[in-house]
């Protein structure tokens, strides 16, 4: 009996000592809970994403090279594809002739008013003459002192000499009316043909295709010889260091996401070693089923409810992502920390500044202008 009862109080002992380890072990848990996990939202469900650039030709034509591919890293501005040349070519120097033609038309017309105003002084010296004459003489002529033939002629030479002037003023008045308030320069014919030029000069440079922004190249499709019509995607750009992360969270979990909460995150290409650090940065205004090609129709007798999720926009660090670099469509594991709930769920009113901007299309034209002022003082004789 003494035996059993040793037993008894040493098997009692162990189920205490693991019933106050297992209290224990739910007590840490419980507090584990309480001061942290009940502040944090993870999911799995998420993904790297980013811009991806795509490329297509401002003009058709036929690919001649192909300086790029995929993987490769290329700068902002730098060529990457480029057509012939040779039809544009062509174009340009036509333009550039029809220029060079309106000026010296624009030219004449100018000339041809400095000519008609010369005329009509000459014509207003010839009519001030034959007035003078006419009026000498309409009062001789009743009284004999000059002949009346004589009287005729001179007659006919003053009513020719007011038509002479009217002709000349009126063609006066058209010519100026071609160039009235206009310069060479500024001449509406000038300007149609400076258009043109610029136009081909355009058109001549968006043979070379250029990277709109840095990164990397992806889906090159392109292929030398081919013919490319416009916006014929030809390759695209991935700047790696523009990118974010969609957290595709249960609708359960969103009551206290606010924009500004710190996200602590890791991804399975570098696991637990490497955590991403970021921020929630915006909640996308539907859920994922709403923006599918086909969305759900839930008007039906056999209707299922399914815990919808909504996709929640989460920054990355550029310097973290310099040192561990992501691509797109990796998976993610992401916790936001739900501690400050002080910011708002819904992004406030847009930026006033682009979020995103490339300079190279306004580039396109420049150098053009010279070349039209040029055209304008070789063929204006310096009058441009």
């Amino acid at each position: 009996m003494a035996d059993e009862s040793v037993s008894n109080k040493k098997r009692n002992k162990i189920l205490l000592w693991v019933s106050a380890g297992f209290i224990f072990i739910a007590l840490v848990v419980f507090l584990y809970w309480l001061i942290v996990l009940r502040f944090e939202e993870y999911t799995n469900d998420a993904y790297v994403n980013g811009n991806m650039i795509e490329l297509t030709p401002q003009v058709p034509g036929i690919v001649t090279a192909i300086n790029v591919d995929n993987t490769d890293f290329v700068r902002e501005g730098q060529v990457l594809i480029e057509l012939d040349t040779t039809d544009y070519e062509i174009a340009f120097e036509k333009r550039k002739s029809e220029l060079g033609a309106a000026v010296r038309s624009v030219v004449q017309m100018f000339l041809k008013v400095d000519e008609l105003e010369g005329e009509l002084e000459q014509r207003d010296a010839e009519l001030y003459r034959a007035e003078k004459d006419y009026q000498n003489r309409v009062n001789l002529v009743g009284l004999g002192g000059v002949s009346r033939e004589e009287f005729e002629h001179v007659e006919t030479r003053f009513v020719s000499a007011k038509g002479a002037r009217k002709a000349t003023l009126s063609a006066l008045q058209g010519a100026w009316a071609e160039v009235y308030n206009t310069s060479i320069d500024t001449h509406p014919l000038v300007l149609q043909a400076a258009d043109g030029v610029k136009d081909a000069y355009v058109n001549l440079r968006r043979c070379h295709i250029l990277a709109p922004s840095s990164g990397y190249v992806a889906m090159r499709s392109a292929q030398l010889g081919e013919y490319v019509e416009l916006s014929e995607p030809l390759l695209a750009l991935i700047p790696l260091n523009e990118l974010w992360v969609d957290a595709n969270y249960k609708e359960v979990q969103l009551s206290k996401m606010r924009i500004g909460q710190t996200v602590l995150m890791t991804s399975d290409i570098y696991g637990e070693r490497k955590k991403f650090h970021g921020k929630v940065v915006g909640i996308n205004p539907g859920t994922g089923s709403v923006f599918s090609a086909l969305p759900p129709q839930n008007a039906t007798g056999n209707w299922i409810k399914i815990v919808q999720r909504v996709p929640v926009r989460v920054s990355l660090d550029p310097k973290e992502l310099k040192e561990h670099p992501l691509w797109l469509g990796l998976s993610m594991n992401v916790t936001v920390d739900i501690h400050d709930t002080s910011g708002p769920m819904l992004a406030s009113p847009s930026r006033e500044k682009s979020l995103y901007q490339t300079k190279i299309y306004q580039e396109q034209e420049e150098g053009v202008e010279d070349i039209i002022r040029r055209i304008i003082l070789e063929n204006g004789g310096g009058n441009g």
